[in-house]
């Protein structure tokens, strides 16, 4: 089994926001929360990296044509 890899990315403020905010509402509701980190762990493990790529791709071939008309 592979070991976790570790990480440092860039995040918009916006999206930082979104998960403080969501730790927020965790401790809210729980009494405690494993910090807005831990819920960026959770939503990258969740996400499926090939609908990532779906998506990136769609997005640049629309922007393509868009630039076209």
């Amino acid at each position: 089994m592979p070991h976790p890899q570790h990480a440092l990315v860039e995040l918009p403020p916006a999206t930082v926001s979104r998960y403080v905010e969501a730790d927020l509402e965790l401790q809210r509701r729980l009494g405690k929360s494993p910090g807005p980190e831990f819920l960026m762990s959770l939503a990258v493990e969740r996400e499926d990296p090939m609908i990532l790529i779906d998506d990136f791709c769609a997005a640049i071939v629309q922007s393509l044509r868009e630039n076209r008309a």
